[in-house]
């Protein structure tokens, strides 16, 4: 419904509009005034829908009075009437903004019309405003996601077109210029603040994108995020303001780093490490920077002292030598142990592996990867080899969330492989598939802790069994023979040992329980087509 103002200096025309009007469906209140300055006093007071005025009034004229409503913030659209059909009136009108123009004596049927057109466009016109205004709204309360996304794929190489970049950077009211120069930095939370749940962990994030701002913006531009491995990423540009002071670069960022890892450790008693890199061309060079912090952020090793390393120092971004898990290979490995249903010993190297990977320098992003991709494809093996999904035993958003928030602390990543083991075993030890008979099981065990002595006499005496009765249940049970099931073994404990250690070939013969040096040398050359000098070589 709208509401009409009515304009017009003669007061028997405008009694009979407003009451001929005031019928007319679509119209729910009609204002009169007999004068332009009486219809801006109405228009400050009252919500006007259209405003039907005469051209030719004293004091103010229509076209005035048109010219005033064009000026104000609300789009109140004028239809023009005139008992002069001249061409100059009509030209004003239009200059003026002005809806429709009408000849007196106008026709009440031709009036009806055109407010009824005029009120349909003001009501299309204000839907389309109301629409704007509510998306303009929406990018309001989401422009920090909205920023947050477009840089994460712009990192992950999704520039796409420079102009559309452009448009996104002003649509999104980020003050990066093309062609500038920019500076990324990458900020790692630290062990303490992962012991709390992951609601609270996020506030923590949170807080610290705060505090990164409050350092940085008097110098930079600001454009922050959160990575898919859990890492804050800022993006920086030098405001032009410090720029010409000629703060030094490199010192300045090496000062604020440190002054926002002094303000995370006292306001919210928690470390970060930080990542610097130099300054390099935007956009073109962004993604180059964050793959070189990416792979130095990833080679920290884990701990509450926070790091603070700048990319400048490490000549061509050079990585660092990783040393590599070992424990992790030994023989049997643990998807032998989950097929055998030693849970016990399955525990027992869970707990193994964990312990080296605390040694100093070994609890890296890398290294927990290797964990956790080698445990989950264990712990999928054996699901499905039982006909069971690992889905079943976890839920679908623990696995979905796995590669991702677990790989940020050994902590988390061991106390979820031990919670999944216990679940798997849980879920498959009611049946007897694939488990060793105990006969087996202490063959087993007794050959892998005793490998440089073991011979079926020795298996004799353990078990207090015959050595015939022995190889022919052995080879009853498993289709093999003892005495290659130990030579299998030790061939994979040599391959181990040449990867992992760095013994010489002859001490590794002697672990093995091979005497003869040759001998073992032909043995392995045999099962492996290479000798072990020349497999050790390969790897390097």
């Amino acid at each position: 419904m709208a509401r009409l103002l009515l304009v017009d200096d003669e007061p028997v025309i405008l009694e009979e509009l407003a009451l001929y009007l005031n019928d007319i469906d679509g119209i729910e209140e009609v204002y009169t005034a007999d004068s332009g300055v009486e219809a801006v006093k109405l228009l400050e007071r009252s919500r006007i829908d259209l405003i039907v005025t005469d051209i030719r009034m004293p004091g103010m004229s229509g076209l005035e009075l048109c010219e005033y409503v064009h000026g104000r913030k609300e789009r109140i659209p004028c239809v023009l009437l005139s008992g002069y059909a001249e061409f100059g009136y009509a030209q004003q009108a239009l200059q003026h903004k002005a809806s429709a123009y009408l000849l007196k004596p106008v026709k009440k049927e031709e009036l009806v019309e055109t407010i009824k057109l005029e009120v349909e466009k003001a009501k299309a016109r204000n839907e389309e405003e109301g629409t704007n205004k509510k998306l303009q709204q929406t990018l309001r309360s989401n422009l920090s996601l909205l920023q947050a996304n477009l840089l994460l794929e712009f990192l992950n190489g999704k520039q796409g077109d420079p102009k559309r970049l452009e448009e996104q950077l002003d649509r999104l009211e980020i003050p990066f210029q093309i062609g500038g120069t920019a500076v990324l930095m990458l900020l790692r939370i630290e062990n303490r603040l992962l012991d709390y749940d992951e609601e609270s962990t996020s506030l923590f994030e949170f807080a610290i994108m705060n505090i990164a701002e409050e350092v940085f913006h008097s110098y930079f531009n600001v454009w922050l995020c959160k990575d898919s491995y859990h890492y804050l990423v800022m993006l920086l540009s030098f405001k032009g303001e410090a720029r010409s002071a000629q703060v030094e670069m490199k010192k300045l960022l090496g000062e604020l780093a440190g002054e926002l890892q002094g303000h995370v450790a006292a306001f919210l008693k928690g470390s970060i490490s930080v990542v610097v890199s130099g300054e390099a061309a935007f956009p073109d060079q962004a993604g180059e920077l964050y793959y070189h912090a990416l792979q130095a952020i990833k080679q920290l090793p884990d701990q509450e002292q926070a790091h603070l390393l700048k990319l400048w120092d490490m000549p061509s971004y050079r990585q660092s030598i990783l040393r590599s898990l070992q424990r992790l290979y030994e023989p049997p490995v643990l998807l032998q142990m989950l097929e055998e249903r030693r849970w016990q010993d399955a525990r027992d190297r869970l707990a193994y592996i964990f312990e080296e990977l605390g040694i100093e320098g070994l609890d890296t992003y890398e290294h927990r990867a290797e964990v956790y991709y080698a445990l989950s494809n264990a712990y999928y093996c054996i699901m499905h080899s039982c006909g069971h999904q690992l889905a079943s035993v976890l839920g679908q958003q623990r696995l979905l969330e796995a590669n991702s928030a677990l790989l940020r602390s050994a902590k988390q990543l061991k106390n979820w492989s031990f919670n999944v083991l216990a679940k798997i075993e849980q879920e498959i030890s009611q049946e007897t598939g694939g488990m060793l008979s105990p006969f087996l099981l202490q063959v087993h065990q007794f050959i892998e802790r005793n490998l440089t002595t073991v011979s079926l006499q020795e298996l004799s005496d353990h078990l207090k069994l015959h050595p015939a009765y022995i190889s022919a249940m052995y080879k009853q049970e498993t289709g093999e023979n003892l005495s290659d099931y130990i030579f299998r073994y030790r061939m994979e404990k040599a391959r181990y040992l040449l990867r992992s250690s760095n013994s010489k070939i002859y001490e590794i013969a002697e672990q093995l329980g091979y005497q003869s040096t040759p001998y073992f040398t032909k043995l392995f050359k045999k099962h492996f087509q290479l000798t072990p000098q020349e497999y050790r070589d390969a790897l390097q």
